[in-house]
């Protein structure tokens, strides 16, 4: 028996013993004495799912159980006495709802709500306590509102979730152009990025400022830096689960919006008299290209835009909705001002619908639909590249209590397709397409212990053409503890594969190009991760948290090094760990709103490759990859001063890795003709970058202050709002990369002053 298989039979034992709790549960003996209660809460004014409202069971006033709406507004209550109970739904500690429910033996009491959320009731609370905060980091992962985004300074008339994720710690980006982020070492095509579900492959913009989630499109989102449960599959890294919002099924309305760097339009409404169904329809264009010349000297050839639309419904239970869904983004520009020769540029395309239902005591979630991307690049005028990769998906998910125990579970069916041509000057071209199917199903209890504690095994396997089948076990717990001590602990650990891989040649900063890729049949690109967290709210609106982690990383596709910068179409495997801590601290009161945090992080990757024995007398390598950031520091602040708005943003980063030249040589082709050669007095051939060990050296340390001000002005019976800003506010010159060819640096945003309008009609303050 080889180690493969006796591993494979560990991991299957592992998965089953975990899973073993499960078996057999069923609402019989004591479970059939008891009572549950579960329901979906609704916002009665946009129909929007209630998310983040606490529900309370009180008997004779005092608190029997309570828990906290998710993010499709569901809840659910199991192991209760049969009774009657004062129900109670309350929001930012306020309470919006009560009324007396009563619950039968053995029965479960379904109550779907239409809430009223009364301004008056909240008055004086203030807008910066909105969500669950930064600092909530309950089973791995951290819930972000769409109303924590105008918090952070962005150069536009909204938030972005884009510029939101860069202000937490673990989250590092090439800069504000790009449009990758890194999460806890790893790279961007290991992150799952999600909308409604479903897969889109490059949602960051190059700008990177920006992504396919603006404020006003979003609901809320599920990010989770690591150690996420098993419903999650295919990514190594991380998840960002993004909902969309439905357009509003009462009111009609349109916004317009401008700044130098962005322009967009929206509009959304009911659609039909019924309040039932409605459509929400946006559209954005960058101006950076246009208004670069006069605002910061030199023109930025930066470019992108998209267009989305939803058409929604909603049952008149409110226990069921479904929804339609189209996106499409295009990004193109140079990341050199100067080097007309070089551009990438990639698109998205997603079509797809989702339907979720409350039926008896069952939850289902299912999504349907396409999804695809394409990139293409020309570097210094020679290099030509193309890539593109696509999925046709079914995926479904189940949630059902059973006794005290809730089973989640579910899974999924793809159709899979890459694509690349990647063809060098001087090499050999490489094109490949291949397409293929793969099928996966996951589970997962969640099983109340006591005393707080919950812990939530589960396993995923999945089944791809020409590939073994992967048993990936999943581990969460999370233990709860009141009294003086207002925390909770969490930890995960457990096994991530993925088969996609997007490969990136990050030995050039000025080239994002990636190349969707599947991975060779003999690898099996893997991670293991392992982390806890503790949080703790410290009264008088202090709260904070701080995480650790370990990972693992096995047989990771990277570009094979060579002497020459260039693209590799052949690729090597490394191997990798890392570890590091995030800490966050938080302060919310009133109208103020404070936020710092710190993020250590070591990555480190190993690789053995016979030009390294040739080169270097060493067949293996280590070294530290070009995202590795050693040091990470944020602060945010936030107040609303009556009408006005004002933010501010500073961030620091330590210097990347990167790989130090050793001098030039010239090429001559001898091959453009056989009979004579070429005349070597005159021609000089192409002059090749060489290079030496990979990564070893650090660029400078980068930090920047962001500010802004909105402000709405009265015209009329309309509001308009203004928002003036500016990025880098002390002209710190950060480094984006540095040409060795033309022997200068090229710089991320200078000192940049802005001034976005926005105009919704009718506006959301007046009737």
């Amino acid at each position: 028996m080889n180690r493969r298989t006796r591993l494979r039979r560990r991991i299957a034992a592992w998965t089953l013993l975990l899973l073993v709790p499960g078996i057999g549960l069923s609402p019989s003996g004591a479970w059939a004495q008891e009572a549950s209660l579960q329901g979906i809460l609704l916002d009665q004014a946009t129909s929007q799912p209630l998310q983040g409202a606490e529900v309370v069971l009180e008997q004779a006033g005092e608190t029997i159980a309570s828990t906290v709406t998710d993010r499709v507004g569901l809840f659910q209550f199991s192991g209760l006495v049969p009774g009657a109970y004062r129900f109670r739904i309350l929001l930012l500690g306020q309470t919006i709802h009560e009324e007396t429910i009563e619950l039968q033996i053995g029965g479960v009491l379904t109550a779907n709500r239409r809430v009223r959320i009364d301004a008056v009731q909240l008055e004086g609370i203030g807008v910066a306590i909105q969500g669950p905060g930064a600092v909530r980091r309950g089973l791995a992962g951290q819930t972000i509102m769409a109303g924590e985004l105008a918090r952070v300074p962005t150069p536009a008339a909204s938030g972005d979730l884009a510029s939101y994720l860069q202000t937490q710690p673990g989250v590092v980006s090439s800069g504000d152009r790009g449009g990758q982020l890194f999460i806890r070492g790893g790279t961007p095509s290991e992150n799952l990025v999600l909308m409604d579900g479903m897969l889109i492959y490059q949602p960051f913009h190059i700008t990177g400022l920006f992504s396919a989630f603006p404020e006003n499109l979003i609901q809320s989102a599920a990010f989770f830096p690591g150690g996420f449960g098993p419903e999650y599959s295919g990514r190594i890294s991380s998840v960002l689960d993004v909902q969309m919002r439905d357009g509003n099924r009462n009111d009609m309305s349109v916004m317009a919006s401008a700044s130098p760097f962005l322009a967009e339009v929206a509009a959304e409404g009911p659609i039909g008299s019924n309040a039932l169904s409605s459509y929400i329809v946006s559209a954005r264009r960058s101006l950076i290209r246009e208004t670069s010349p006069w605002l910061l000297g030199q023109e930025q050839p930066l470019g992108f835009d998209s267009q989305y639309f939803r058409l929604s419904h909603l049952n008149p239970a409110g226990s069921s909705r479904c929804s339609l869904t189209l996106m499409r983004s295009r990004d193109e520009g140079g990341l050199d001002p100067e080097d007309r020769q070089s551009r990438v540029g990639w698109g998205n395309l997603l079509v797809g619908g989702r339907c979720m239902t409350l039926a008896g005591e069952t939850f289902v979630d299912v999504r349907f639909g396409r999804s695809a991307v394409s990139s293409d690049a020309v570097t210094r005028g020679a290099s030509e590249f193309f890539s593109s990769a696509s999925r046709i998906f079914i995926d479904g998910d189940v949630s059902r209590l059973i006794g005290r125990v809730r089973l989640n579970w579910g899974g999924y069916v793809h159709a899979e397709r890459t694509s690349y041509d990647l063809q060098e000057l001087l090499a050999d071209s490489s094109q490949r397409e291949e397409r293929w199917g793969a099928t996966g199903l996951y589970a997962e209890l969640e099983i109340p212990v006591g005393g707080g504690l919950r812990v939530l095994p589960g396993a995923a396997i999945s089944v791809a053409a020409q590939r073994r089948r992967s048993i990936e076990p999943r581990l969460r717990a999370a233990w709860r503890v009141t009294g003086p001590v207002d925390g909770e602990l969490n930890a995960a650990v457990g096994l991530y594969e993925q088969r996609l891989s997007g490969i990136s040649d990050r030995r050039d900063a000025s080239s994002i190009f990636t190349a969707w890729v599947r991975t060779p049949p003999d690898t099996e690109m893997r991670a293991l991760h392992a982390q806890a967290s503790w949080e703790q709210s410290l009264g008088a609106g202090f709260s904070w948290s701080i995480d650790g982690y370990y990972r693992r990383m096995y047989e990771l596709p990277i570009a094979t090094w060579s002497t020459i910068a260039r693209f590799a179409p052949e690729l090597a495997q490394a191997g990798g760990r890392g570890h590091g801590a995030d800490a966050r601290l938080e302060f919310r009161r009133g109208p103020l709103y404070l936020f710092g945090g710190y993020a250590w992080g070591w990555t480190e990757y190993h690789t053995e490759q016979d030009d390294f024995g040739v080169w270097f007398g060493e067949p293996v390598q280590s070294y530290q990859p070009p995202h590795d950031r050693r040091h990470q520091a944020t602060a945010t602040a936030s107040i609303e001063l009556g009408r006005l708005s004002l933010a501010a943003h500073w961030e620091y980063g330590s210097g990347f890795p990167f790989t130090r030249p050793i001098g030039f040589d010239e090429l001559i082709d001898f091959r453009t003709d056989s009979t004579a050669l070429p005349p070597l007095t005159g021609t000089f051939g192409e002059t090749r970058l060489l290079l030496d060990r990979p990564y070893n050296a650090s660029l400078p340390a980068t930090h920047r202050l962001d500010l802004s001000a909105r402000l709405p002005v009265d015209v009329g019976s309309q509001v308009l709002e203004l928002q003036a800003g500016v990025i880098n506010l002390y002209d710190r010159n950060n480094l984006f990369y540095y040409d060795v060819f033309a022997n200068r640096r090229i710089d991320q945003l200078p000192f940049t002053p802005y001034i976005s309008v926005k105009l919704q009609v009718p506006s959301p303050d007046r009737p």
